[in-house]
């Protein structure tokens, strides 16, 4: 009885469940750079036992955090929802930054602290001229976009095909030499409504019309509550649902770097 009255008292003190998991993926990312094995993006290496448990944003931040450098002027596709640990990511990126965000939806955080400029609309349509940018981040937002938003906004178009036209857009946008970073979930080909779990052959399927265009460089991740989050290859995935890991996120991840001729 009194373990339970202790316990109804400090509830309302302890940190909830999602604070938990964002602080955990916050020490992961931050155990990955105290000692960085990696020569991004020829090669990618991750910390032995890396991410336990956690979802697809402890290897993610990373690469971000890796593809980084002050000055550069940066897209951030899909910043309205960003979790607490990409924007503790952002928060700590040496200056100078010049991060510009785009969304369908509204930002639910006060986004003016962490990007320099904020752009309403969807990457399809983006209002910006050919060659703006140098590097553009689309992390865990291409499964999203064509699928059903709106659990995000009302603001949003379900049709097939939109997220190849996404990436072609993105390439136009980059400046020559400029890179894009793109995360989403891969394995097994699933629809769940409001995102994709990419499979090999879809994959290439959307990277197709651009790759006369760009240097492509991939890696591929699977996670398994053994090893934690580990370079595998694309077969390896092939049978690995979105929800196969209960890890709060993705069984595996594909990770394309494209870099513009």
């Amino acid at each position: 009885m009194f373990k339970k009255t202790i316990r109804k008292f400090l509830t309302p003190f302890l940190p909830k469940p999602e604070q938990v998991l964002q602080q955990k993926i916050i020490q992961e990312v931050e155990r990955a750079f105290s000692n960085p094995l990696s020569n991004f993006p020829n090669e990618i290496h991750l910390p032995e036992n890396y991410g336990k448990g956690l979802p697809e944003r402890v290897v993610e931040l990373y690469l971000v955090g890796l593809s980084y450098q002050s000055g550069l002027k940066i897209l951030d596709i899909g910043y309205a929802n960003a979790m607490t640990c990409h924007l503790n990511l952002l928060q700590k990126l040496p200056i100078p930054k010049n991060l510009v965000g785009i969304d369908i939806a509204c930002p639910s955080y006060n986004a003016y602290a962490y990007y320099q400029s904020l752009t309403f609309g969807d990457i399809v349509t983006a209002p910006f001229r050919q060659a703006t940018f140098d590097l553009i981040w689309c992390i865990s937002t291409l499964e999203h976009i064509g699928m059903d938003n709106s659990g995000y906004t009302d603001n949003f178009h379900h049709e097939t095909e939109m997220d190849k036209q996404a990436v072609k857009n993105m390439v136009t946008l980059l400046k020559q030499g400029g890179s894009l970073l793109i995360t989403v979930p891969f394995g097994k080909y699933e629809e769940h409504g409001w995102l994709r779990n990419y499979s090999d052959e879809y994959l290439h399927n959307i990277l197709n019309p651009v790759k006369m265009l760009v240097k492509t460089q991939t890696c591929f991740f699977q996670h398994t509550f053994g090893k934690g989050w580990v370079v595998v290859t694309p077969q390896t995935l092939q049978y690995v649902g979105y929800y196969n890991q209960s890890n709060s996120g993705a069984g595996g991840l594909a990770t394309i770097f494209l870099t513009k001729l």
